[in-house]
């Protein structure tokens, strides 16, 4: 189905995957433009699709794999020939048909956004290299946070802006709610993955018989939890929950808890106003820049002895678990909001179908 209106700017939009946490920005977004959005399946990659898509037209194109790259011949015949105002398109240096569009067609280069993180866990010369040649004939960069977007323009001169990932409208933030109890009370909300290192929180409440945790997510219930954690309810295994059936377990929840990788998280913590304590070794995803930006706890979760002197420092002062969260939703309310996202990128594309400079890097 087709949403275009007229005096709107057309938009090519090319996103690794369009999952259902995307939808509200997707949906805020083509308030301001006629939104084409290309992505490859959800479930390819275990993500979940939206229930409807509105708003928008939506092209889904299957990708072939091989050797760690990743193909998808049906963009070629989607781009070449059309007059789109901006084309946006991730990077992602595995997608080799993207940089083969790229490169072959310099008619749209001046067009031509590249969004996302930008830099990956691979930074050797021949990387850097191809990095560079992407951006730098580009029409700038849309990054995932500011230190992206001030190392874009540091290293290759290119206009670089951080659109603030979220997935939080001004709406969803809530009053937060703080219980009066003993004992110290953990939520994490996310995929069971190995890098998200949940089993620091198991054994966190194995040594601490006054710690509870909550552990909500896709793929939970492959942990391996003591049977008496779980008969004393100290450790909660909660399957994949979404959108308002949240609300009573970050009500429930002191603080919430990042034993490693961090990322969209930081922002559901501030979504309900509780603070988050994030893993200070772990290398995290670009969206635990406002828990920086907040001054939220930072603390070595494999180390015990650091861990243990935290958890007493808490139970002695409780007020610092309203601070954190205050300070962390106010800041998450100021600028890390789906509307502010939205707003960021149609203000880049109207820059480029203009041929204006956008009015800073940062």
């Amino acid at each position: 189905m087709s949403y275009k209106k007229k005096n709107k700017l057309s938009v090519f939009l090319v996103l690794d995957h369009a999952p259902d946490y995307r939808e509200s920005f997707l949906q805020e977004l083509c308030k301001y433009v006629n939104l084409t959005v290309v992505a490859q399946p959800c479930e390819q990659d275990f993500l979940c699709p939206p229930d409807r898509r509105i708003g928008y037209e939506y092209i889904e194109l299957p990708t072939l794999r091989f050797e760690g790259t990743n193909w998808q011949p049906g963009l070629v015949r989607l781009l070449i020939g059309k007059s789109w105002d901006a084309i946006c398109v991730d990077l992602n240096l595995r997608h080799l048909t993207r940089l083969y569009l790229y490169l072959k067609g310099r008619g749209y280069r001046k067009r031509w956004i590249w969004r996302g993180q930008i830099f990956g866990h691979n930074d050797n010369r021949p990387i850097r290299w191809v990095r560079r040649n992407l951006l730098k004939y580009s029409a700038g960069c849309l990054t995932y946070s500011q230190p992206i977007a001030q190392r874009v323009f540091d290293l290759f001169g290119v206009k670089a802006v951080s659109f603030n990932n979220t997935q939080v409208r001004q709406e969803d933030f809530r009053q937060p709610v703080f219980d009066t109890h003993s004992g110290l009370r953990l939520l994490f909300v996310g995929r069971n993955q190995p890098r998200k290192k949940l089993d620091r929180l198991i054994s966190l409440a194995m040594r601490c018989s006054d710690v509870h945790v909550r552990l909500i997510g896709t793929g939970m219930e492959s942990l391996m939890i003591p049977a008496e954690l779980s008969a004393s309810g100290r450790v909660a295994v909660i399957s994949r929950t979404i959108g308002k059936d949240l609300d009573p377990h970050f009500d429930w929840a002191d603080l919430v808890a990042s034993p490693g990788h961090v990322g969209l998280l930081v922002l559901n913590a501030a979504q309900h106003g509780k603070g988050i304590v994030i893993d200070n070794q772990s290398r995290h995803a670009p969206e635990f820049w406002p828990a920086k930006e907040a001054a939220q706890p930072f603390i070595n979760f494999e180390n015990e002895y650091e861990i243990n002197k935290f958890i007493d420092y808490m139970k002695n002062h409780r007020w610092k678990l309203q601070e954190w969260g205050h300070r962390l939703q106010d800041v998450a309310k100021q600028k890390y909001s789906i509307e502010y996202m939205a707003q960021v990128h149609y203000r880049m594309f109207e820059d480029v179908a203009t041929g204006a400079k956008p009015e800073s890097h940062a």
